[in-house]
């Protein structure tokens, strides 16, 4: 499903995390695969523990973060994509 500002999404619940130096990894037991998140992908997984709209997690990095709304949306779609992918989130009905 492609992810849209208006994408209602929420990170899957049980999945295994750790804190190593400044990262978050994430690890999936579906794929054995694991990410690591840097502050602002942290930030953002933060962001989507209930469901939000996309729109919502792009205002609130705007307001924490010195950069520009389009290249905000640009690489929150993108992240957030990439975890879908993984399979780290899902799209809630709204």
């Amino acid at each position: 499903m492609t992810i849209l500002g208006s994408t209602r999404i929420v990170r899957k619940a049980g999945l295994q995390t750790a804190n190593v130096d400044d990262d978050l990894i994430i690890l999936n037991m579906k794929t054995n695969n694991y990410i690591a998140l840097d502050d602002i992908g942290r930030r953002i997984w933060a962001l989507i523990e209930n469901p939000v709209t996309v729109d919502e997690v792009c205002t609130a990095l705007k307001a924490e973060f010195d950069a520009a709304s389009e290249q905000i949306s640009a690489d929150v779609i993108k992240f957030l994509s990439e975890l879908q992918t993984e399979d780290l989130v899902h799209v809630v009905d709204s």
